[in-house]
């Protein structure tokens, strides 16, 4: 009886050690699943406010310089006693698919002003033509389908074509984000008219209209505009102002000065019916501004050119989140507000076909640049807590 038990204890223990050994075994054979788990979207957050003297003082090391500002496209004046000005636009960096070339070694030798050439110089230019019909015409590019078309000087197009465009950019993939259709396919959108932004790479100006501060007031504060495509080109429709903790200071809708060709609603956020009820005009919105902002007033916003040259407005102290954080691949790149208010933010704007809001994007650029200014405070601190204490010098203790 008891060399039973003992068999059945010795028949127990070789079983386990089997199944154990079996389970080694199985979960050595079993690949390990090496993809990281994916990563849960960051907490939506807003930085701390600080005084407004405290922010000034921080934002002075990151003010655009002149030539800055000229390399970006804002705004210069030309005369510091006049409301004209002039701006530098950088040719946009569009992916282009490479064309089909074919070459013919029969062709005649090329020459300039010959075989129909209209003696058209740069991108945009006004052709010369003896025809009081084509003088009386400018040329433009058109900003979403890349097409050259034709407008009287008045606004009016000589065709009536429509755009066909896409609205998304393009991807890693060489694919629009839009349709996700490879890069030369023919638009996912159209438009009854071309458009143009109203400026053309290279030098622009004397542009007419602009106006600039002429005393101090101080303050900081967040602007964002949002435009239409009018004949003239783009033109203010809507406008958000905040200040530094975060309040709304001013907001309007703008009545354009020209026709309306576009209301851009997928970007803009303006509708028909926004823009019915609006009863300022742009120089009603540049006293309005004026009555707050000063010479030494910081202006902060994204790609702040842009609203500059909408609003037609000449100042010196900028603040750009375009520069503050730049594109990986430099200028003329930059990073989107709503790739940089959801990576550093963990806040989702500028999503939807309801368009952009200039309150909702003026508060992410501020809470961007106080996010930089929290930043800078806290390697200041830690830098000088790694650093020794200085001793103060002792000749008795150095002699010795």
């Amino acid at each position: 009886m008891h060399f039973c038990i003992q068999l059945h204890d010795w028949f127990y223990e070789e079983t386990l050690a089997t199944v154990d050994s079996a389970s080694a075994a199985a979960r050595r054979r079993k690949p390990r699943d090496r993809r990281r788990p994916p990563s849960a979207p960051p907490t939506p957050s807003t930085p701390s406010r600080i005084s407004t003297e405290e922010l000034v003082e921080a934002l002075r090391p990151h003010l655009l310089s002149p030539k800055r500002m000229w390399t970006l496209g804002y705004p210069l004046e030309i005369d510091p006693n006049s409301s004209k000005a002039v701006v530098y636009i950088n040719p946009p960096p569009r992916p282009r698919p490479l064309p089909a070339t074919t070459w013919d070694v029969n062709a005649p030798e090329f020459v300039p002003g010959s075989q129909g050439d209209s003696g058209r110089g740069s991108l945009g230019s006004t052709p010369r033509s003896d025809s009081d019909e084509e003088a009386d015409t400018v040329e433009h590019l058109c900003v979403r389908c890349d097409k050259m078309f034709r407008m009287t000087r008045e606004g009016e197009y000589l065709k009536d074509e429509p755009c066909l465009y896409h609205w998304g950019r393009v991807s890693g993939d060489c694919r629009y984000t839009c349709c996700k259709s490879p890069l030369g396919v023919r638009g996912c959108s159209s438009a009854r008219f071309h458009v143009w932004s109203g400026t053309r790479p290279g030098m622009n100006g004397p542009l007419e209209g602009y106006v600039r501060a002429r005393s101090p007031r101080g303050g900081v504060y967040a602007i964002d505009t949002e435009m239409c495509y009018t004949t003239a080109g783009l033109e203010l429709a809507s406008i958000a102002v905040i200040a530094a903790d975060g309040r709304l200071v001013y907001k309007s809708l703008v009545k354009p000065s020209s026709p309306v060709v576009d209301h851009n609603t997928r970007f803009s956020g303006i509708r028909p019916r926004d823009l019915a009820r609006a009863t300022k005009t742009l120089r009603d919105v540049q006293n309005d501004i004026l009555g707050f902002v000063g010479t030494d007033t910081i202006l902060i916003g994204h790609a702040l050119d842009n609203d500059l040259r909408a609003l037609k407005l000449l100042h010196g102290a900028v603040v750009d989140t375009c520069a503050l954080y730049p594109h990986a691949r430099g200028f003329p790149m930059r990073r989107s507000l709503r790739a940089l208010s959801e990576e550093l933010l963990g806040r989702i704007v500028q999503r939807g076909s309801a368009g952009h809001s200039p309150l909702e994007d003026a508060r992410a650029a501020m809470d961007l640049v106080l996010l930089k200014v929290h930043e800078e405070r806290a390697n200041r601190t830690r830098i000088s807590n790694q650093l020794p204490m200085l001793q103060p010098y002792d000749p008795l203790i150095s002699a010795a």
